[in-house]
């Protein structure tokens, strides 16, 4: 089967493991531009079927939004896209509030409110939860609208709440919204269940020719990490939820006005062009950035209002994204779960890194920062009260801020300051004054995502996470993985897989000599012991490519992160 195109690697971001952060910036510059350019000669997001659809979803949501007391709009999805979905179910309940009517919009994620910190990978795979889950969610309920949120179009979690809502389509309206065409949807028999997710698609393809469900799939293209759906693909996501939305609540403050969908997109293109003329001044973040990461040092991100959640966010995806440890990047809001309205409210007691507050990071993490570490307010505008023992400390201080003002008064005490700018004048004229007055934050949301994910994105590959484009740096933590890092040693080697495996081994048992004891060690056993290790697949990697020594290829990660660089200053030995 072809490689889904959330999962290609993108040939712009061939070389971004040789980058310097500026480069890095320019390299997610040109991919982020293929959202709204598209890709090759599928759909985009502005092909006449994408634009129609979204009419169509927004008539439905606007339904709803008459009768919010027995109507719901569901959003749901697995990591990236259920977090968004979260982020885009808070922003209009809080809309409904300020306009006194009940709340009509409700998040569904894989893994329950956990999920939203930490990756929660069984319940993704897991159709009967998803579609438990949303049963609950629908009761009392006579008109639902479901959106699937599943970049890949592979989630199992969606394909069985799709597969309910077709079976209630009397009271449900199904949405399929992801990035692939429905011929690349994943066609394997999910466990336990009796269909694959591109059956279920072409099912939900059937139900769409009648009027009773939709699948929105624009195709913006791959990552510039590949398979970082988190990227490309959750700025897409993003930025269709709340086109959808706010042309609901448009129809329903006046029916009779001609809505342009397509200009309302463009709004999103001039904000991301936006972002990317300050890439000098991000660039100057990756750099602190990855140096903590390097020095053995973390990145905190303090943030308050909607600003700090799409840190508190971005940080979350490390994880899952890079192998990240859940000390690594963390992030921290003013208010915690009180700002959050999160289904479950607060699950500190879950663990310290369910605890998000910045009185936490006051009690809990500064006390121990040192130089090798860095702060990062997320600030939109006005005062933040922030404790004067972050000013003493020696730990590194950057900024990403909207408010001019506060940066210019405080910026003496950060290494690095991102002053963001929107360009307000020209959606004004493509929106009018009151769009953009009411709908203002979703735009530096979106605008502090990019620049969040470019920042984590850029210090992890200054770590060494990647090679070419693709994240191998990973934990060998389970069976899956255990296999996984063996394609990745052929892939960029020319061993078979019995000789991958040996480097894999070699690596593990960190000698060029495993003992027979060891050899025959069962998968789990070996496991187990990579599981606390650092760097087994970039040291195997290195080995397998230029032949050197365990030993050598240690010495060599030590003194150079980045895998493709470690090579070239081995060849020149």
């Amino acid at each position: 089967m072809a490689t889904p195109i959330t999962e290609a690697a993108n040939p712009i971001t061939h070389n971004i493991d040789v980058a310097t952060p500026e480069e890095i910036m320019d390299l997610l510059q040109k991919c982020d531009s293929e959202i709204f350019q598209g890709w090759q000669d599928y759909q985009g997001l502005y092909h006449p079927t994408t634009l129609r659809t979204i009419d169509l979803i927004s008539q439905e949501v606007t339904s709803i939004l008459q009768a919010p007391d027995s109507g719901l709009v569901v959003l749901s999805g697995c990591g990236t896209s259920g977090r968004l979905a979260f982020v885009t179910a808070r922003t209009f309940n809080l809309r409904q509030e300020k306009s006194g009517k009940p709340p009509c919009f409700k998040y569904l994620i894989a893994g329950h409110d956990k999920a939203l910190f930490t990756s929660q990978e069984a319940p993704e795979d897991d159709p009967a939860v998803g579609i438990q889950m949303l049963r609950e969610a629908c009761v009392g309920k006579t008109k639902v609208l479901y959106i699937g949120i599943t970049c890949g179009l592979s989630a199992p979690y969606v394909a069985g709440q799709l597969h309910y809502c077709m079976q209630n389509l009397d009271s449900i309206t199904p949405v399929l919204l992801g990035f692939n065409p429905v011929s690349l949807a994943r066609n394997i028999e999910i466990e336990n269940w009796n269909r694959t997710f591109l059956q279920v698609a072409h099912q939900l393809q059937e139900v769409a020719k009648t009027g009773k469900g939709f699948i929105l799939n624009p195709v913006v293209g791959p990552e510039p990490i590949s398979g970082s759906s988190r990227m490309k693909s959750g700025s897409a996501t993003k930025i269709l939820l709340e086109t959808i939305l706010v042309a609901a609540y448009d129809i329903l403050s006046d029916p009779s006005q001609t809505r342009d969908t397509h200009a309302h997109l463009e709004t999103y293109r001039l904000t991301c062009d936006h972002v990317y003329t300050h890439s000098e001044a991000v660039a100057g973040l990756i750099h602190l950035a990855g140096n903590s990461l390097n020095r053995g040092g973390s990145i905190h991100y303090l943030g308050c209002d909607s600003i700090g959640v799409m840190a508190l966010i971005d940080a979350s995806e490390c994880p899952p994204t890079y192998g990240a440890s859940l000390d690594d990047i963390r992030g921290f809001i003013d208010g915690g779960y009180s700002l959050l309205s999160n289904n479950e409210g607060d699950i500190q007691h879950l663990g310290k890194h369910f605890k998000i507050s910045l009185q936490t990071f006051e009690s809990d993490i500064l006390p121990h920062l040192t130089e090798s570490d860095l702060v990062i307010l997320c600030h939109s505008e006005g005062p933040i009260q922030l404790t004067p023992e972050l000013w003493k400390s020696k730990c590194k201080k950057g900024i990403i801020t909207f408010d001019a003002d506060f940066k210019m008064h405080m910026n003496s005490r950060f290494d690095q300051s991102v002053t963001m700018t929107l360009p307000a004048n020209e959606i004004k004229s493509r929106l009018g004054e009151r769009v953009w007055k009411e709908w203002q934050p979703l735009y530096q949301e979106i605008a502090t995502k990019w620049v969040c994910n470019a920042v984590t994105t850029g210090a992890h590959v200054l770590k060494g996470k990647v090679f070419q484009n693709i994240m191998v740096d990973l934990k060998v933590s389970n069976n899956k993985l255990f296999h996984r890092a063996i394609g990745i040693i052929q892939r960029f080697s020319s061993l078979c897989e019995e000789e991958a495996t040996m480097v894999l081994l070699r690596s593990i048992y960190q000698t060029d000599a495993p003992t027979q004891t060891q050899l025959s060690s069962s998968i789990s056993s070996h496991i187990e012991r990579a599981t606390a290790m650092q760097k087994v697949v970039p040291c195997a990697l290195l080995a397998a490519i230029t032949q050197c020594s365990i030993a050598e290829s240690l010495n060599l990660i030590d003194n150079q992160p980045v895998i493709r660089t470690a090579i070239s200053d081995s060849m020149r030995k």
